[in-house]
């Protein structure tokens, strides 16, 4: 009955100390003029289960809390990074490691805009690759490539191990009381 009641407090600890959280995308789309790339990440969670992350500037971030994406620059467009308050819209299925030849698949910030740089990609956004506009200059700069995307390792909380830990001496305590017995 205590072990049990052991594994059932170790499953409800569990819950509490590891709540769902974000998980952290890293990407790059190479293939740009010059050998110009995007490198860039993103922290969402399917919140709703569909199988896709996705939000968009018209409608909600609620799966989506971080972004951010740095273009290398070269002649046609200068180096520039955009952050999470410059994202219009993503949409991408997790279960990929490449993002852009999915419809609604999309990456794109700044995007509508009349000022400064725009980037875009994906066939959300009407094509299967990338562009880098500059709206100052009129420039523009393209691939055909794909965005490569990688999941970051999550490390395990201490919470985890001391909790983990924890349990295990009372299993211990418990095993050594009843061969005393």
């Amino acid at each position: 009955m205590t072990i049990k009641f052991l594994a059932a407090a170790f499953i409800a600890g569990f819950m509490i100390i590891a709540p769902a959280q974000a998980s952290l995308y890293n990407f790059t789309q190479t293939g740009y003029e010059e050998g110009a790339s995007i490198s860039g990440s993103f922290s969402a969670s399917d919140v709703n289960s569909d199988g896709w992350i996705s939000g968009a500037s018209w409608s909600n971030f609620t799966e989506i809390s971080d972004y951010t994406v740095s273009w290398s620059g070269n002649s046609l467009v200068s180096a520039f990074t955009h952050i999470f308050a410059d994202l219009t819209a993503l949409n991408y299925q997790p279960s990929r490691t490449e993002l852009g030849d999915v419809d609604p698949e999309i990456i794109a910030s700044n995007w509508f805009t009349t000022t400064g740089f725009i980037y875009v990609s994906g066939v959300g956004a009407g094509s299967q690759g990338g562009s880098v506009l500059n709206m100052a200059l009129g420039t523009e700069s393209l691939t055909t490539n794909l965005i490569q995307v990688t999941p970051a390792a999550v490390p395990v909380p201490a919470a985890i191990w001391l909790f983990g830990s924890a349990m295990a001496g009372f299993i211990g305590l418990r095993h050594r009381n009843k061969s005393a017995a």
